[in-house]
């Protein structure tokens, strides 16, 4: 079997077996579900109350929109482009890699402000218990555990 066809039949399996939509992710073509389901998750975890969960809600739309901004980099008419020719257009990719860092940059305050409002909405409690949760989202992450704790 060639590579690809190893590479296209291992991702078949792996991101539809985990049900993430388009490769996986879990901000794929349900992202809407899976960010009720995560605002949902925290608010329990933390006990949030309504207002709380909109600041939450407004960040993860802000995290949305940033991942938006970088979406098409590896994808698309762009990249076909850059590698239709017999040389690589360093260049042009150059241009469209500083395009996709000025989206970040343009959109960066906005996810540090909403982070802000919501972790700031939050009492002493509940800022200790989210700081529990992302250290053992990242610690559980790399060693293949549960994202949150149970």
């Amino acid at each position: 079997m060639n590579f690809f066809r190893r590479w296209q039949a291992h991702h078949g399996f792996h991101h539809h077996h985990f049900g993430h939509g388009r490769h996986g992710h879990p901000f794929g073509p349900h992202a809407d579900g899976f960010t009720d389901h995560l605002v949902a998750r925290v608010a329990a975890k933390l006990d949030l109350d309504d207002e709380q969960q909109r600041r939450l809600a407004a960040w993860i739309g802000q995290l949305r929109g940033q991942r938006d901004a970088l979406k098409g980099l590896a994808r698309g008419p762009e990249l076909a482009g850059l590698v239709a020719g017999e040389q690589f257009p360093r260049e042009s990719a150059q241009q469209l890699l500083d395009a996709k860092l000025d989206a970040l940059r343009a959109a960066g305050p906005g996810v540090i402000a909403a982070f802000a409002d919501f972790f700031n909405a939050l009492d002493a409690e509940q800022r200790q218990a989210l700081r529990f949760m992302m250290r053992r989202f990242g610690h559980g992450r790399r060693q293949g555990g549960a994202p949150w704790p149970a």
